[in-house]
């Protein structure tokens, strides 16, 4: 583009005619300055900013939420807090140096708030470790609140670890089973399922008399969702412990009751034998008492006096009947062809014990065996 030259001005007053020429001298000056203007910016590489990229700046994030390099915005030195540090500040990035007094974890951490409205914020903060932890705080809070979020292997530990209940979140059993109701029934009607239980005194099926607690596991189910094979443990308030098992094809075995070593059958021999009777060899008298109660009495005695007052022992206390008892046993047939002969023994409830008759007359007291059981009387 070329500026074109004027003519000049001449008309018969040379003062006019100059006064105008000066003006456009100054026209021609302006419009060189302009081109050069114009031409300097054509010949400009640089891209120019257009409307809608100026609108994109106008709209963009005016708060810095990091350092101009990208780093945190707010540093929290060991002698600060975190809450002071930030509260306030909007959202944010942030930094806090191992042993910030109000840090989750003993070491150094970075983190990011964020806020809804004045001195509310919630945000998350990562340790140096992996570690993570979420806060937040409210306008009347005068401290940070920190949450530590579960790890991979915390999550894959809860995963492999119980996740049907044994027992109710409070530690209790889950279920219970009033009085009148079935104990095998109620378990059953769990389906596959190991839990825990308490039974009252009065419920069915129990194993005791006395309310109990326990524990019952099934591994399978029939068409109704009922267990079809399992067991139950039960223990009641006196210690006894109980079981029982369902089989679907042979039903519940029946319940059970574990021995413990003091159980253990133990044989004991009377004190005396009195009124002319001894032992009779190697058939020594001796009785035992299982642990339901009932007593079992052996062994031979030769030599005595029969009658129905004439004790040949007395049992101890617990091991006497609940009532007075007569027994048929073996006597000797010595003297009468070996034909087979009985005595008949008394036991009353003092523990006494009398042979009061005896069916060989030739010999009555040669030899009289022992060989039977009762129900013992509680003690006391």
């Amino acid at each position: 583009m070329e500026i074109k030259t004027p003519r000049t001005f001449k008309p018969t007053d040379k003062a006019h005619a100059d006064l105008f020429n000066d003006m456009v001298e100054d026209f021609l000056d302006n419009d060189v300055g302009l081109l050069e203007a114009i031409n300097h910016h054509i010949e400009d590489t640089n891209p120019h900013t257009s409307e809608a990229e100026k609108k994109k700046w106008n709209d963009s994030q005016s708060y810095k939420i990091t350092a101009d390099n990208g780093s945190q915005l707010i540093n929290v030195p060991a002698d600060a807090k975190i809450f002071d540090a930030i509260k306030g500040k909007g959202t944010c990035t942030f930094y806090a140096a191992s042993g910030v007094e109000d840090s989750p974890a003993n070491i150094s951490l970075r983190g990011l708030q964020t806020v809804g409205q004045d001195n509310i914020g919630t945000g998350f903060a990562v340790d140096i470790a992996g570690n993570a932890y979420s806060f937040y705080y409210n306008a009347a809070d005068t401290a940070i609140n920190w949450t530590k979020l579960p790890s991979n292997a915390e999550r894959n530990k809860w995963n492999d670890g119980q996740l049907s209940k044994i027992t109710s979140d409070n530690g209790g059993v889950i279920l219970s089973v009033s009085d009148g109701e079935d104990l095998l029934e109620k378990v059953v009607s769990l389906g596959p399922k190991h839990g825990t239980f308490y039974a009252t005194d009065k419920a069915l099926n129990s194993p005791t008399t006395r309310s109990c607690r326990g524990m019952y596991h099934f591994t399978s189910q029939d068409s109704n969702g009922k267990g079809t094979f399992g067991w139950v443990i039960a223990i009641d308030y006196n210690n006894y412990m109980y079981t029982n098992y369902l089989d679907l094809n042979l039903g519940w075995q029946g319940w059970k009751r574990v021995l413990t070593n003091a159980e253990q059958i133990e044989w004991k021999f009377p004190t005396t034998i009195t009124n002319g009777w001894t032992q009779y060899g190697t058939h020594k008298v001796q009785f035992y008492k299982n642990p339901f109660g009932e007593v079992e009495l052996i062994g031979s005695i030769t030599g005595g006096t029969i009658g129905f007052k004439v004790p040949v022992f007395t049992l101890p206390s617990g091991y006497r009947p609940i009532q007075d008892m007569h027994f048929i046993g073996i006597a000797s047939s010595i003297g009468t062809s070996s034909t087979p002969q009985t005595h008949r023994t008394h036991i009353d409830t003092k523990g006494n014990v009398y042979i009061q008759s005896v069916s060989n007359s030739i010999n009555p007291n040669e030899f009289i065996t022992f060989g039977f059981k009762f129900m013992a009387a509680q003690e006391g």
